[in-house]
């Protein structure tokens, strides 16, 4: 089977939609279909921007059977700039064909030569599929992102709950907490036992764009972290949009002093199988120095809980912002957000084991905070 690996232009825009249909009447779930416009609508490829995408196709016999989608971007190791690739949003129609099944490491594959500084981030669905297992096959390093939540209304959080809810048993045990109360004491129990007095002089102030004040912060921190995506104003600026109103972004001060950052997403979720139709709070970026990651967790915390979101949920790589979140009451949780790094990506964070808990990645890295 030969195959050839192309940027996706117009002129193969019928042959996605082709490999989209295969993939519908193959049974595969609608979350697994490529955009269908050469033109990525997030982080297009615009004049000399450093951090943009691109998509590739797979082509056998010029019928296009997989498609991926590669962010370049520029990452900070300690202070050292090095430019990274992020392989992501792999559609291969092996997923309902078993004579194409070789496609997704072949587009993996052609990444990684041209790239081979490259990671994988979140996977979802993936995690249970056959991608895990080519990337251990290529010697890539795998690890979980450590997820945390904190419930800000018990009794709404246990009846929605559909990661929780999978059973008749567990059901119905779940209503019985919220019946009888017991529910509500428990989850208000544990997660006040692990907040940390909170600290009465910090500031969260509502910001449209990032400036200097952002280009400093980052210049302190960037040393800091064994690995971390550049974020400097111009980057924040293209992330999080001030368009975009559903990016509530806010600057975390103590009399006068810059701290950090947040970004937070308030999502009223509708029938998610994880959420049901809980009202999400989500802390998907941030940035502060490793000392200030509680002041910073704790005020973005204050906003959505009292904005009166039911559940707050975040994933945070690095362990001072595992520990904070932990500080803020928050309970740690299975999580499906899984970060692979290539052989040659592996050692540089070499011994892997120390460093990624070093590193700092969450849901604004890779694909963006897409399903929050």
């Amino acid at each position: 089977m030969a195959f050839t690996i192309k940027p996706f232009t117009d002129d193969l825009i019928p042959a996605v939609k082709g490999l989209n249909s295969r993939l519908t009447a193959g049974g595969a779930p609608p979350e697994f279909r490529f955009p269908e416009n050469p033109t990525p609508e997030w982080l297009p490829k615009i004049d000399n921007r450093p951090i943009y995408r691109e998509y590739f196709v797979l082509l056998v016999d010029d019928v296009v059977r997989g498609a991926y989608a590669f962010k370049h971007q520029d990452f900070s190791f300690r202070g050292e700039l090095r430019s990274v690739g992020f392989f992501h949003w792999p559609i291969s129609e092996g997923m309902v064909s078993k004579d194409y099944a070789p496609v997704a490491l072949q587009m993996l594959r052609y990444a990684h030569r041209e790239h081979p500084l490259l990671y994988g981030l979140g996977f979802g669905e993936y995690d249970a599929g056959p991608l895990p297992k080519i990337l251990q096959a290529l010697r890539w390093r795998l690890c979980q992102v450590p997820f945390h939540f904190k419930v800000n209304r018990p009794q709404r959080f246990l009846r929605e709950i559909r990661a929780l809810r999978k059973s008749a048993m567990h059901k119905m045990l779940l209503d019985l907490a919220v019946f009888t109360g017991t529910g509500t004491l428990a989850l208000r129990m544990l997660q006040r036992a692990r907040t940390e007095r909170t600290t009465p002089d910090l500031q969260a102030e509502r910001v449209e764009y990032f400036d200097r004040w952002a280009d400093a912060l980052w210049e302190e921190c960037a040393e800091r972290y064994a690995m971390i995506a550049v974020r400097d104003s111009d980057t924040l600026n293209i992330l999080y949009p001030a368009e975009r109103q559903r990016f509530l972004s806010y600057k975390v001060t103590r009399g006068g002093t810059v701290l950090g950052w947040v970004v937070l997403l308030d999502t009223p979720m509708q029938d998610n199988k994880y959420f049901g139709n809980l009202r999400v709070g989500s802390i998907i970026d941030c940035l502060a120095l490793p000392e200030n990651t509680s002041a910073v967790i704790r005020t973005g915390t204050r906003v959505l809980e009292e904005s009166g979101v039911d559940v707050i949920v975040s994933n945070q790589s690095h362990a001072a912002w595992s520990t904070a979140l932990r500080h803020a009451g928050f309970l740690a949780g299975p999580s499906n957000f899984s970060f692979a790094a290539s052989k040659e990506l592996a050692e540089v964070l070499h011994p892997f084991d120390v460093e990624f808990p070093e590193t700092h990645f969450n849901r604004g890295d890779g694909d963006g905070p897409i399903h929050l």
